[in-house]
């Protein structure tokens, strides 16, 4: 025996499929806001640093950075290298919550108040700290929030990814021979 499918069932789960499919479409390119990723990593504070890690137990650097923006839907292939995030996001002159704060050996998330998240190998777990006492930043990259192309106020020309010496990110050279000298191991 046939049964009429109710209008308004066949409507909603029609809805249903297509609030589905535009939310899986917008994780794949790009999503989440900045709140989403500082509180995914602020959530990690405390657990151990972990060289080549990100999560969900121990985190590197760029594994943290990585974690927050996979777990804010923003970015699913987050780079690994600190030096590759210049490259991948459009960068800016100054830090917003959610950015991403590039140092010449490591890499750490912007929350505010000139802060920063990040898994610090010399203290050995992810921690807060000054934006200032890892050492001096190369640069600060924004995230594809919200799915973005571009972000609002971004800068090109602040960091030119191809201008920046290797040397100066790559914690293996020696800091004679770096412009910048690493002020905290990666």
């Amino acid at each position: 025996m046939l049964r009429r499918v109710n209008p308004v069932i066949l409507l909603g789960l029609t809805m249903v499929i297509a609030l589905s499919l535009a939310l899986s479409a917008g994780a794949q390119s790009g999503g989440g806001s900045p709140g989403d990723a500082v509180g995914a990593a602020m959530g990690q504070v405390g657990k151990p640093y972990v060289f080549g890690t990100d999560g969900p137990d121990t985190f590197s650097c760029a594994g943290l950075v990585r974690f927050a923006l996979r777990s804010a839907g923003v970015d699913a292939n987050a780079p690994w290298g600190h030096g590759e995030y210049l490259g991948a996001y459009p960068n800016v002159s100054s830090p917003e919550p959610g950015d991403v704060v590039v140092y010449p050996s490591g890499v750490a998330m912007y929350v505010g108040g000139g802060t920063v998240v990040m898994a610090n190998e010399v203290d050995g777990s992810v921690g807060t700290y000054p934006i200032d006492s890892i050492g001096t930043p190369v640069g600060f990259a924004r995230p594809p929030y919200g799915g973005a192309a571009d972000a609002v106020g971004s800068d090109p020309a602040m960091v030119d990814p191809a201008a920046v010496n290797p040397a100066s990110l790559d914690p293996a050279v020696p800091a004679e021979e770096a412009p910048v000298e690493p002020l905290m191991p990666v």
